[in-house]
């Protein structure tokens, strides 16, 4: 019998409007934090392990800040979240 794999963690990534770089992560299945609001955040993507990832995200840092917390803030230097800003996730 095959152990099958676990499904990859979805994030769903926010940015603020008026400061693009700054960027908030929650898991697919987690209530989005208070302080991310309609008209000062905008949805920029999903992000899933395995796969490409923003500049400054970083996996562990996000496992570890999610799970205390249920959010994980970073800062993508690119000022967006378009895939060919991406790196692979490592």
């Amino acid at each position: 019998m095959q152990a099958s794999r676990p499904t990859p963690t979805l994030y769903r990534v926010f940015q603020r409007r008026c400061q693009p770089g700054l960027c908030c992560a929650v898991r697919e299945a987690t209530l989005v934090p208070l302080f991310v609001r309609p008209g000062t955040w905008d949805f920029g993507a999903d992000v899933r392990e395995g796969e490409s990832l923003p500049f400054g995200f970083q996996p562990a840092p996000a496992r570890e800040a999610i799970a205390a917390f249920g959010y994980y803030l970073f800062h993508n230097p690119c000022e967006t979240l378009e895939p060919k800003h991406s790196r692979r996730w490592a």
